[in-house]
């Protein structure tokens, strides 16, 4: 039997609806990502939404949007898949859950975005058709477990994003992640 999940957790989840709106608005897809992000963030209650993309050399993750971080951190953090928690995320293609991110052994400082505050993390992978496109994470400043159900909403709007991005980068959009141009 199937249930439906409770109200507030219903109330959490993107529809592709909306995720196709954000994307079809005439703007440049730094933009897309920046409203993605921001929605992301107002309906999972964080205080952060990130979103980092795979660069082109499939070797490093680039902060590419967000929202609760220093904004002139986009674009200049970078970190080898093999660093970091958005990193394990992109290496392992599955959700990452750390209540005290602070305490992880994978945990990578960057002081320059401004994260000294905040200690829970959930990232969850950006796929499209199979190949990892970057990770979307969310934080708070204090400690966090995410149910579930919570985990599998974030799941399904970085499928939704996982797929925006790959055909972004098929149209070359992405080509080389900056802070100018997305």
């Amino acid at each position: 039997m199937i249930t439906a999940p409770p109200p507030e957790q219903t109330s959490r989840a993107i529809s592709t609806e909306e995720v196709a709106h954000l994307t079809s608005r005439r703007g440049q897809p730094s933009e897309t990502l920046a409203n993605v992000v921001r929605l992301v963030k107002e309906r999972f209650e964080t205080d952060v939404c990130s979103v980092y993309l795979l660069e082109p050399n499939r070797a490093t993750l680039v902060l590419a949007a967000t929202v609760g971080l220093k904004p002139e951190s986009v674009g200049r953090i970078r970190m080898g898949l093999n660093e970091g928690l958005a990193g394990l995320v992109a290496e392992e293609l599955r959700p990452i859950m750390v209540e005290d991110a602070t305490r992880h052994p994978r945990f990578k400082y960057f002081r320059e975005a401004g994260e000294d505050a905040y200690r829970s993390f959930l990232g969850v992978p950006l796929l499209d058709q199979g190949m990892i496109q970057g990770v979307l994470v969310v934080q708070t400043a204090n400690p966090r477990t995410h149910p579930p159900e919570a985990i599998n909403l974030l799941a399904a709007t970085a499928a939704q994003l996982g797929t925006v991005v790959g055909e972004a980068r098929v149209l070359e959009k992405f080509v080389a992640p900056t802070y100018e141009r997305i």
